[in-house]
């Protein structure tokens, strides 16, 4: 049985609940909560009726994907359960009607660096990051929203969360104005559609901060737009100068000369 299906068992007891929703997001309606039960840690999001519309069609665009896989093997997805909160008394105290979203806690996958010391050990992590981009991508559809701490680790496998702006490419309406500046591909900055194209270029952008153990910093908008499509340059440190080839596939700014999948861009990682 697993961590989740096993969570509402007749010992279900869960303590330490805490609210993790920022200010802004709370005062849309967005409730995240961690809390535990027996020895393990979960999450618990849902969202408010009736208080802001793109935000609720958000998380339930993320529901309706994790109800569609729900009785798929499908590798890159935490286990997960979505439950219907009138059939749940003990989360009554926190919302009466409506449903949520459970998933167990995991780790950040790209921890800090200083505990890969062998360049193997990195390699396969980052194929391991690609090889999970790259399952989600064969199902059809683009992620639209993949920041580092979308990228989770659970039993030492690579997983994806926070699916609120996924969609299926070939139904595409979504562009670069609700995605997250710092990792905006610069063909969203000109309002071009979100692609596999611009998640690779977001992907670029975390690999490149894990590598270089640095963050990216810009102020405004118009600044982001500045440094993705024309400051920035990629440097390296010289223990990683082997992954050079593989930030500069996924990290060109022009479209047509980025690489074209997560499949290149493992092929491009292992010549390395």
């Amino acid at each position: 049985m697993s961590i989740i299906t096993s969570i509402f068992d007749h010992n279900f007891q869960p303590t330490e609940l805490t609210l993790k929703t920022k200010n802004k997001s709370y005062e849309f309606g967005r409730r995240l909560y961690t809390f535990k039960n027996a020895e393990q840690r979960y999450w618990l999001k849902y969202h408010l009726a009736d208080t802001h519309s793109v935000l609720e069609q958000s998380f339930q665009n993320e529901l309706n994907f994790y109800k569609q896989s729900e009785n798929r093997e499908i590798s890159f997805l935490l286990p997960h359960q979505t439950i219907q909160f009138q059939e749940h008394i003990i989360f009554q105290d926190l919302i009466k009607k409506g449903e949520g979203l459970l998933l167990p806690d995991s780790e950040d996958f790209f921890a800090d660096l200083s505990a890969y010391q062998e360049i193997d050990v990195i390699q396969q992590k980052i194929l391991s990051a690609l090889s999970t981009l790259q399952s989600f991508h064969q199902l059809g559809w683009v992620h639209g929203d993949l920041k580092t701490e979308h990228f989770r680790c659970l039993e030492n496998t690579c997983r994806l969360i926070d699916l609120e702006q996924s969609f299926v490419q070939m139904n595409n309406t979504q562009t670069g104005l609700n995605a997250t500046p710092h990792y905006m591909a610069p063909e969203l900055f000109h309002g071009k559609a979100k692609t596999v194209q611009s998640d690779l270029y977001a992907f670029g952008i975390i690999l490149y901060e894990w590598l270089t153990q640095s963050r990216l910093t810009a102020k405004t908008y118009q600044d982001w737009a500045m440094l993705h499509c024309q400051q920035f340059q990629i440097q390296l440190p010289d223990r990683f100068k082997q992954f050079l080839p593989l930030l500069d596939a996924l990290l060109k700014k022009q479209v047509a000369l980025r690489v074209p999948s997560a499949q290149d861009a493992i092929d491009t990682l292992k010549i390395a």
